[in-house]
């Protein structure tokens, strides 16, 4: 006579097996490495993913503008002149120069020694002259409408019409008539849209960020 099975084995029985078939699935879909026709929700392997990992793009570096030269033996001996500061400050952003005071259009640098000039940023030669106070000068254009002055040059080595960049020399420094006789001198002045500007403010314009 066959014997009957108990209630309880059957769906204990059925119960096991389930939970293999469970079990098993997502080891084989992960073993499987996803084949490319696979319908499931795992599309990549480990390494496939690395491999989609975009690099972090860092920050645009800022451009600004130098001084015009390098030497550490150069110093300011006139301010930019503003008609708003205080006369204290007013009294060193004045020229004399025949019995006259004028308002400085540039800071004055000046050296016992003869120092190099350098562009201050990224430009063209617009021009190169000469002025009966000042003495040689070179004029420098950038982008967003400016414009650099470097006048007192004993010698020029760049030419109209040539390229420069951010900290290349364009001559030596010279003497001036509004300067002392016994010093070495770069007026530098600067520009925008035809009207003067602070050098100092000049030099923390960011080149990237202007409109």
């Amino acid at each position: 006579m066959a014997r009957r099975l108990k209630k309880y084995v059957i769906p204990t029985t059925l119960g096991v097996l389930g939970s293999s078939i469970l079990l098993s699935v997502p080891i084989f879909m992960y073993n499987g490495k996803t084949d490319n026709n696979t319908n499931s929700g795992y599309r990549y392997t480990v390494s496939e993913i690395k491999e989609k990992i975009y690099p972090v793009i860092s920050e645009i570096e800022e451009k600004r503008p130098m001084k015009p030269f390098l030497e550490e033996t150069v110093a300011k001996s006139k301010d930019y002149y503003r008609s708003d500061d205080e006369e204290s400050v007013q009294s060193n952003s004045l020229m004399y120069y025949e019995n006259t005071y004028m308002p400085s259009t540039g800071i004055l640098y000046s050296s016992p020694e003869g120092f190099e000039i350098v562009a201050s940023i990224d430009g063209d030669v617009k021009k190169i002259g000469e002025d009966n106070i000042l003495g040689k000068y070179v004029v420098i254009e950038h982008d967003k409408g400016y414009k650099t002055m470097y006048y007192s040059l004993s010698e020029i080595a760049v030419q109209e019409g040539n390229s420069v960049l951010k900290g290349d020399i364009i001559g030596n420094s010279g003497q001036n008539k509004l300067g002392d006789s016994a010093e070495f001198n770069l007026l530098f002045e600067t520009y925008h849209d035809g009207y003067l500007v602070d050098p100092e403010d000049f030099y923390n314009i960011d080149f990237n960020n202007v409109n």
